[in-house]
């Protein structure tokens, strides 16, 4: 649970607004930001009436009610929904209204889904070596941290750690909540942030320099832990 605290927290210091972590039954799990009258706000609204159960590719959901009311809806985990959801909210995005409602230009609504996965992701990738493993999983996860421009193959590592592959993806994917591949392909995308912030490489340059065989796959990769094109992203940070 602290985990998940420090993330609502971290988001709410960012972008001061009120957001509340809560299970795929939508039981909370932790909240920051809340007042009496925010809170009513949140149960007046029943934001999970309106979250689609049967979607497959769901990374985040806007929610607009009466008055300029305004939600969003994230999953905690951007390869599991069923791990449960951030509701972001309530916000106006108009300046009148409710005095007691944060605002933020309705231009903005589409950047904190982004903002509070990324502190996800630094907070899990920062968290790792604080938290006990499988001694597979650990000798994986410190493969990865010190190879990861390197071509990995999970066949030559079961190989090497003298484990069943069908019983490590079991083991690693029950203790990080990640597949092999995604922890992997999501570890090296947040590698390529740094080069894309802070140098002039090309795609290609970037893509090979983190690991990954061709620009497009990189940048598939970049696509689905971020939602933001490679391009994108670096003209988004460069503005």
């Amino acid at each position: 649970m602290n985990f998940i605290d420090n993330i609502i927290s971290d988001f709410f210091n960012c972008c001061n607004l009120p957001v509340i972590a809560v299970d795929i039954n939508f039981n909370e799990l932790c909240s920051v930001g809340y007042n009496p009258v925010l809170r009513q706000i949140y149960n007046n609204c029943n934001v999970h009436r309106d979250i689609p159960h049967d979607s497959n590719n769901l990374l985040s959901l806007n929610y607009s009610y009466a008055k300029d009311i305004n939600f969003i809806v994230v999953p905690i985990s951007r390869f599991n929904r069923y791990r449960g959801y951030f509701i972001i909210g309530p916000i106006k995005c108009e300046k009148t209204g409710n005095e007691y409602i944060p605002y933020k230009p309705k231009s903005c609504l589409e950047f904190f889904s982004s903002i509070i996965l990324n502190i996800a992701d630094h907070n899990f990738s920062k968290g790792m070596s604080n938290l006990k493993f499988n001694v597979h999983v650990k000798k994986a996860i410190q493969y990865i941290h010190e190879h990861y421009t390197q071509c990995i193959n999970l066949d030559d590592l079961c190989i090497d750690l003298s484990v069943n592959k069908s019983y490590f993806c079991k083991v690693f994917k029950k203790e990080t909540g990640f597949t092999f591949s995604n922890f992997l392909n999501n570890y090296r995308v947040e590698k390529s942030k740094n080069l894309l912030k802070n140098t002039n490489l090309s795609l290609l340059d970037i893509a090979v320099s983190v690991g990954f065989n061709t620009q497009n796959y990189y940048s598939i990769a970049f696509k689905k832990f971020t939602d933001k094109t490679p391009l994108k992203y670096r003209n988004s940070i460069s503005m």
